[in-house]
């Protein structure tokens, strides 16, 4: 559970050294209510400290003279000078209550709330202040709480179940229950270097969770920030570029501090969404960065509260240096709450000097003339200073603003990280020996928030419980094992029994593995009107080697119990080549085949159809084959694959008529629906027993192609640039039939493909094809132009690339064509934005197919559709047009079962 909760938790920077001084007190209102989580930071150290929940806060200095400045969020900041001798020095804070004036040059003309100026320009600015760090040093420390106060019963009897099971593999057997607090704590040391690279080392944890609890790490959060369009994959960011898409802003006023003045400005999110915030945010005036926020976003999870202060650490580079977060879980009758806190210290910050502070801030924080440090500005330089000169910015000038200064950041860059297409895991995770095994006296001596009376407690018990269950081999623990190891006799032959009826992989440390499917698989058994029944069993047997080669094998079985015939095939490959991939593959069998090659009905969706409905909606053919081929990546992104085939092919008919219900409905012929095989069509495009020959070849290439290294082999992970692909194939049939001879024809199909992420969980997906063969005179059905036809109004795939409505095999063609997939999905279009839909994680689609070919009018069709129904269910219509007349619609429903 801790492990779930941690994924609300945006970024953590923390640290706090061990001296023998001491400074504590207690931070309090005007009226004497303790004030939780107030930051204490010391301006000289740049070392920061949190109040606990009663308001306590305390930290270790040297002996010297400091200046301490206490702030919370809605109180006054108190700057408080002191001297640290060799005494505990206890020193009580009182906050006053902040208030936000609006100055009279705030008011508009044009009418505008002033914040959505203030907020232009925020926005405009956040590519910079998200890449203004070239390097520091800081120490994490992270303490967080759960208190569970509700488990359902379904969940609370399998977490007994498995803690049983633990218990008796010698496990602790320890798990959550209601009415406990659980607490843990971690300390770090981390160090960043722009763009990506970190190294964490935990130094300690301590946690009172079973199991030790210590698995939650700051890391994969600690790179997320406000100033990123979406945050942590959580929800989009009030400065996102298209935020007034989300989000209404109200100014509530400004407040000096210091030399600064704060802007409180309100987020009001446009609809009540589990994606967008609600709350405050607080901006610089003149910096146009963020000095704090407090926002909450309500979700699967529950309800989550993010409280973030930054103080200036160096110059006028603001960085947190609190954080909180406040949870209240309720899901699935589960509630808890959870909570978690932030103190932070940074020894060291050095500014990434490669990205120029724009102009336009630094005059009017030095009233200076000109404050670039290089004489000669570049153009990009001089127009983002001139957009910020402005008084007021429109919603171009922001997002003008904003991508110049992304631009900037990415120029800022070395060429060896612009230019380096392999993506590097640049995360390195170092857990310090007896991390765990800290005392209480070390936490004492380096826990910069303190601990409350109730977590003392709690921490207390749990040690003394560690403490006691240190375990003492003795001669009765060694019977005791050998009796059990007696009973996991009859233990093991139960396991075996599940892993043969229900499936299971073997291996071993050397790299080869075996996989059995199961006899009960229910993807082993389906129904279809050419095979009746089928059922059969399959294998995969791989070896992989230390260099990354690997080999193969995965033979399957089938019994077709109608036709009263043994299917088979096998599927064996071979990889090597390290970097540049290379494979070697055989394909060969003797099965029944779907005639159409575009996508193919699902085998357990046409069981039930066919079982139920009486509607058989593939076509098969009897295919005995054997495929060789070669795929070899030439170049990074280039990569070509080579495949001959030797294949007879002869025509199958229906063999059974069976059904569950609806028994006086007449299954359809083995025979595809297309006007090429209607009465009167040329009978050469007849399905009839052949054998077949082909030779292939297929090119793509992606420009720019970004990889991932895994033990010498690359991985691809996509690229910025569209894919292309050109195939060709040439085949021969010989039909064996007096007064046909031999026929040759060449195939020739080129693509284009592209999938780009919008933000803000947007995506637009788009894919052209055309193809055509240089002599179509005497091609048979077989090896027409084949497309994905779903007509089924249940799919259990996601299928990209589809029509939805023609019926199988209807749009098959031996011509010409082209064909044009686009695919636009974003979380608010049209029904999203209804108060009972907003407030999900629902996605709106829209889809358009064309498809066009020689002596047939163009098909269109148009799609929308709600994705992500409770997560894996998509809901959508479609209309087709032949040309500009109306053809047909349907309601499909996905279920994203892959």
């Amino acid at each position: 559970m801790n492990r779930f909760i941690s994924i609300i938790i945006c970024y953590f920077i923390a640290i706090c050294p061990v001296f023998p001084q001491i400074l504590k007190g207690k931070i309090t209102n005007q009226s004497g209510e303790p004030v939780p989580s107030a930051t204490v930071y010391i301006r000289e150290l740049k070392q920061g400290t949190t109040s606990n929940i009663t308001g306590d806060y305390e930290i270790r200095l040297p002996g010297g003279k400091y200046t301490i400045i206490c702030q919370s969020l809605g109180y006054e900041q108190v700057s408080v000078s002191l001297t640290i001798t060799d005494e505990t020095v206890i020193r009580n804070i009182s906050l006053s209550l902040q208030y936000y004036q609006i100055p009279e040059v705030r008011i508009s003309a044009t009418g505008e709330d002033p914040a959505y100026g203030i907020m232009r320009k925020a926005i405009g600015m956040a590519p910079y202040y998200l890449n203004n760090i070239s390097h520091y040093k800081a120490n994490v420390y992270l303490k967080g709480n759960l208190q569970i106060d509700k488990i359902p019963r379904l969940i609370k009897r399998s977490i007994e179940k498995q803690a049983r099971k633990e218990k008796k593999s010698g496990g602790s057997g320890e798990t959550v229950k209601e009415g406990e607090v659980y607490l843990m704590e971690s300390y770090n040391e981390i160090e960043f270097t722009a763009p990506e690279k970190y190294v964490q080392k935990v130094l300690s944890y301590n946690s009172t969770f079973p199991e030790e609890g210590n698995e939650i790490s700051p890391m994969q959060y600690i790179s997320a920030s406000f100033y990123q369009p979406v945050i942590a994959d959580l929800a989009i960011s009030p400065l996102s570029p298209n935020a007034f898409s989300h989000y209404n802003f109200k100014y509530l006023g400004a407040s000096p501090q210091g030399n600064f003045s704060i802007n409180k400005i309100a987020v009001i999110p446009k609809r009540k969404s589990q994606q967008l915030f609600e709350g405050t945010i607080y901006i610089i005036d003149e910096l146009w960065c963020l000095q704090s926020v407090d926002l909450t976003i309500d979700n699967l999870a529950g309800k989550i509260r993010i409280e973030q202060l930054c103080i200036p650490v160096q110059d006028d580079i603001w960085m947190p240096v609190s954080d909180k977060f406040d949870v209240k879980i309720s899901i699935l009758g589960f509630k808890a709450d959870a909570g978690y806190a932030v103190s932070v210290k940074y020894d060291e910050v050095i500014p990434n000097t490669a990205l120029k502070k724009p102009a336009g801030i630094t005059f009017r924080r030095n009233n200076i003339a000109n404050a670039a440090s290089d004489t000669v500005q570049n153009k990009k330089r001089k127009q983002i200073d001139r957009i910020l000169s402005k008084e007021e910015l429109s919603n171009r000038d922001m997002m003008r603003l904003s991508k110049l200064m992304k631009q900037e950041s990415e120029n800022s860059m070395p060429d060896s990280v612009r230019k380096n297409l392999e993506i590097i895991d640049n995360t390195t995770h170092v857990i310090e020996k007896d991390a765990g095994r800290k005392d209480s006296a070390y936490w004492a001596a380096i826990r910069p928030i303190p601990l409350s009376e109730l977590e003392m407690k709690r921490m207390h018990v749990t040690d003394s419980i560690r403490r006691i269950s240190e375990p003492i081999q003795s001669k009765s623990d060694t019977l005791k094992t050998e009796g059990k190891n007696q009973k996991d006799g009859g233990n093991s032959f139960a396991k075996e029994i599940k892993n043969v009826s229900f499936g299971n992989t073997w291996g071993k440390k050397d790299g080869l593995r075996f996989r059995f499917s199961g006899l009960f698989d229910p993807e082993l058994l389906s129904f279809n009107t050419v095979d009746g029944f089928v059922y059969g069993l399959d294998f995969r047997l791989s070896k992989t080697w230390k260099d990354k080669k690997s080999l193969g094998i995965y033979p399957d079985v089938r019994w077709a119990f109608s036709r009263q015939q043994l299917m088979w095939r096998l599927n064996a490959n071979y990889r090597f080549g390290g970097a540049k991939q290379k494979e070697v593959f055989i394909r060969s069998g003797m099965s029944s085949r779907d005639i159409g090659t575009g996508g193919g009905i699902d085998p357990l969706l046409n069981t039930v159809t066919s079982l139920f409905f009486k509607l058989n909606y593939p076509k098969f053919y009897n295919s005995d084959f054997i495929r060789l081929g070669y795929r070899s990546e030439i170049t990074n992104g280039l990569t070509l694959e080579l495949n001959g085939l030797m294949e007879y092919r002869y025509v199958l008919a229906n063999t059974t008529g069976f059904s569950i219900i609806n028994a006086s409905r007449e299954y359809t012929p083995n025979i595809p629906v297309n006007r090429y095989l209607a009465s009167g069509a040329d009978p050469l495009n007849a399905m009839r027993d052949q054998n077949h020959a082909a030779l292939s070849a297929k090119v793509t290439y992606i420009p720019f192609q970004k990889y991932r290294m895994d033990g010498g082999s690359k991985i691809p992970a996509g690229s910025d640039w569209p894919s292309f692909s050109l195939s060709w194939e040439h085949g021969i049939n010989d039909f064996n039939e007096s007064g046909f001879s031999v026929t040759h024809y060449d195939m020739i199909r080129a693509e284009i493909f592209r999938k780009k992420d919008l933000g803000a969980f947007s995506e637009f997906r788009w894919r052209i094809r055309a193809g055509g063969f240089t002599d179509n005179r005497k091609l048979t059905f077989y090896d027409f132009f084949h497309f994905n036809q779903q007509p089924l109004p249940v799919l259990l795939k996601d299928y990209e690339d589809v029509f939805m409505n023609p019926f199988c095999y209807s749009l098959s063609t031996p011509e010409s064509f082209f064909e044009v997939h686009l695919n636009y999905a974003t979380p608010y279009l049209l029904l999203k934005m209804l108060p009972g839909l907003s407030n999900t994680l629902m996605r709106e689609n829209l889809r358009m197919s064309l498809l066009g070919s020689r002596y047939r009018p163009t098909y269109t069709e148009i799609g929308y559709s709600l994705s992500e129904i409770f997560l894996f269910i998509e809901a959508g219509v479609y209309a087709g047009f032949d040309g500009t007349r109306y053809r047909n619609i349907g309601i499909k429903f996905i279920l994203k079962l892959n």
